[in-house]
């Protein structure tokens, strides 16, 4: 899903921001997007899994909700002007992750401080049954 959802960002027409390829770590752990501010950053996803049903021909019905998350910073004294805009574009995005069987789009935003940066994390979450 993170390739899906780098898709998806690179979609959406926001002045300013760009979207990396790479993971949002280097090598020694330091966050890239605290280097890189204005740079969108996309982690690998995770899944989760959580059963339903058991039928009796022992078949396992389940819940698989994979969370892929994302993030990026911005000078906290300077907050850009489309930064509402922004925000709103890329919660709204999860309608546009392709993802077969998806029953549940879910996208959350927080933020944080770290020294002069406003962190931004975005987490999507879609959930189908398998």
């Amino acid at each position: 899903m993170r390739t899906e959802v780098i898709d998806a960002l690179n979609t959406l027409a926001i002045t300013g921001y760009s979207v990396a390829r790479e993971l949002p770590y280097d090598e020694t752990g330091a966050a890239l997007y605290l280097k890189n501010p204005k740079k969108i950053y996309v982690d690998r996803e995770d899944v989760e899994i959580t059963p339903l049903y058991t039928t009796l021909n022992a078949a396992d019905i389940s819940n698989e909700t994979t969370t892929v998350r994302a993030y990026y910073s911005i000078d906290a004294k300077n907050i850009p002007a489309n930064y509402d805009t922004v925000i709103a574009s890329l919660r709204t995005m999860k309608r546009d992750i392709v993802r077969a069987g998806a029953n549940s789009r879910e996208a959350f935003v927080t933020t944080s401080y770290e020294g002069d940066l406003l962190v931004v994390q975005l987490e999507y979450r879609l959930t189908r049954i398998t």
